[in-house]
């Protein structure tokens, strides 16, 4: 449930910290300011253009809680908002929300990466969400701060997105190939789960148990297997199951909330 702020902590809102930010508007910075009812407030014009809109008004009152609204996910995702990953934005806008409810109820700082499949290529954004206080010590808002970031190993030389038409001749299965990309990108066994929204003992069974007999690697070397799915070139093109959204959390006692909460 949204917050309701008292008219003293709106009125500090509106009078000191909104003003203050309007001097970075025009910064080649990204950042919004997200009120306690999950509203955006204001945004550098960075912010507003890397979701194609012009300006920062664009997304005044925008608020993240509207995740059903399908006319609002059509307007900012275009043609990603397809019958096929509708389901997964959803999900997407879901969890930022609950990390927003978690800086405002707890008072903590969060820190997450954000992956966006945007104009055929995955941007990734490494992003924190600070808690705006009032004097008296109240959360009375969320100002972020993303930057742009390459987060897998090959991410500026990645392939568009691949469908593999499944057979009863393929090496591998959907899941064998999501786990085989990330982890030739670099990815740990704890972010493939946070990635796939399995548990990390999911992933750790799928190596030792599927893929590593694969590749006739003894036991379950995590290494070796990389290496092979490097030389075997499985690093660069991004299975289509992958081109979604995705959040992976930063904080180390946070990881795997989404599984448990979400």
């Amino acid at each position: 449930m949204a917050v309701m702020l008292k008219e003293e902590y709106k009125n500090y809102l509106n009078e000191k910290i909104i003003p203050d930010f309007k001097n970075f508007l025009d910064k080649d910075i990204f950042s919004v300011i997200i009120n306690c009812e999950h509203e955006i407030e204001i945004c550098t014009n960075k912010s507003a253009n890397s979701v194609g809109v012009s300006t920062w008004e664009d997304l005044c009152g925008i608020s993240f809680a509207d995740y059903e609204d399908e006319s609002i996910l059509r307007k900012y995702f275009k043609e990603a908002y397809s019958p096929e990953f509708k389901n997964d934005i959803k999900q997407y806008l879901k969890k930022l929300l609950y990390l927003q409810k978690l800086v405002i109820d707890k008072c903590i700082v969060i820190q997450f990466i954000d992956m966006l499949p945007y104009d055929n290529k995955l941007i990734t954004y490494v992003t924190t969400y600070t808690p705006v206080l009032h004097p008296d010590g109240s959360v009375i808002a969320i100002q972020s701060f993303a930057n742009q970031s390459y987060v897998l190993r090959f991410q500026g030389h990645l392939s568009p997105p691949v469908q593999y038409i499944s057979s009863e001749s393929d090496q591998y299965t959907d899941r064998e190939r999501e786990v085989l990309f990330l982890l030739s990108n670099g990815a740990t066994q704890e972010k493939i789960s946070e990635i796939l929204n399995v548990s990390r003992s999911t992933i750790a069974s799928i190596i030792s148990n599927q893929l590593c007999p694969k590749f006739n690697i003894a036991g379950a070397n995590t290494k070796l297997l990389t290496d092979a799915a490097i030389k075997a070139g499985l690093y660069k093109n991004i299975p289509k199951s992958l081109w979604k959204p995705c959040i992976i959390i930063l904080n180390h006692d946070l990881h795997g909330v989404f599984i448990n909460e979400i």
